[in-house]
């Protein structure tokens, strides 16, 4: 199972992320399949034994690489939405900076051109790691309920699903309703059918 967590025998921070910045251009540049232990340790110009000792597989390290990546993705996304007031602004806000990484949204590229291998790599460990996608929306639909934006009887759980819902559709489908690119219009958007829906 990969792990996020340090432990004791993990190499000290500095050369982690040296093996975990190397096994992330080694798979932007050759895929999953084509990334060897090698090819991460010639990458990071540190010893195959030291990177061996450390991930003692491709799978543990591979893993911890994506999964460092997606993290980072999220801890983004929260300082960006965090920023804005108003649920409309927090969603037109998550719509903007998903739009902007979705090019350069490693795992998602490696699930659609290597599904299994990317499925094998990742296994239990990433949903174990990493947060739900609506569980995201949690606290910003909780200070929405606060604030009287929504309704006070609005179920968290089935709300931050549809948000969610309606984030991934914003950002991977285009349409003629709304400029998915343009901040301002996602914002009259969800004004108008997100949020009444919700009060």
């Amino acid at each position: 199972m990969i792990s996020a967590a340090s432990s004791a025998s993990d190499p000290p921070a500095s050369v982690r992320t040296l093996f975990l910045d190397a096994a992330v251009r080694c798979l932007r540049d050759v895929g999953i399949r084509r990334t060897t232990m090698v090819r991460v340790a010639d990458e990071a110009g540190l010893s195959r034994a030291w990177l061996y000792r450390h991930y003692p597989d491709k799978a543990s390290l591979l893993g911890a690489a994506l999964i460092r990546q997606d993290e980072q993705f999220w801890a983004g996304a929260r300082a960006l939405v965090s920023a804005k007031e108003g649920l409309a602004a927090q969603v037109a806000e998550a719509v903007r900076y998903s739009r902007r990484q979705e090019p350069d949204a490693l795992v998602l590229r490696l699930r659609v051109s290597e599904p299994d291998a990317c499925a094998a790599v990742l296994g239990a460990g990433l949903r174990q790691a990493v947060p739900g996608m609506a569980v995201f929306w949690h606290p910003y639909l909780e200070a929405a309920r606060e604030r009287g934006e929504v309704r006070a009887d609005l179920d968290i759980a089935r709300a931050a699903e549809w948000v969610i819902r309606v984030v991934i559709s914003l950002v991977t489908t285009p349409g003629d309703a709304v400029d998915a690119d343009d901040p301002s219009s996602v914002r009259r958007f969800v004004e108008e059918f997100l949020v009444p829906g919700l009060s």
